[in-house]
């Protein structure tokens, strides 16, 4: 899977508005803000991770580093099972776009649940914005 290659999508997730986050909110709202440029500390401080196939916060906070200095990723919202996230730079290419794909992959293997491809995915990564990421 790791080897596959390029391919077209058209695929966008749903927009994330006050709606969205109503549905998904279960026991409150906790309203966070970071300091600027340190958004990779938000799985250190929101208890999330370390079941089924979720990384632990550690772990979480260290890929969040590398997305935000490389795609100037911000965390815009988490629940017991989900994050989503905004970048600020999307992949320069296609290469770029594929191999962050695969990186997502490894991460969260649900990033593929509504895609046929990792190449579908990294089309999507090329277009969009908002990266989503969900374990059961």
């Amino acid at each position: 899977m790791l080897e596959e290659q390029w391919s077209e999508t058209s695929y966008t997730h749903p927009d994330i508005d006050l709606s969205w986050i109503a549905d998904r909110e279960e026991d409150g709202l906790l309203l966070l803000t970071l300091p600027a440029g340190e958004s990779q500390y938000a799985p250190l401080i929101v208890p999330m991770g370390g079941f089924n196939e979720c990384p632990q916060p550690l772990e979480q906070a260290v890929l969040f580093r590398h997305w935000q200095e490389e795609y100037g990723m911000v965390p815009l919202v988490v629940t017991q099972d989900t994050w989503v996230v905004r970048v600020s730079e999307r992949p320069a290419t296609d290469a770029a776009a594929l191999q962050l794909a695969k990186e997502h992959f490894l991460f969260c293997q649900y990033v593929l649940e509504t895609f046929d491809s990792i190449g579908q995915y990294a089309s999507y990564l090329r277009r969009h914005d908002i990266w989503m990421f969900w374990w059961d």
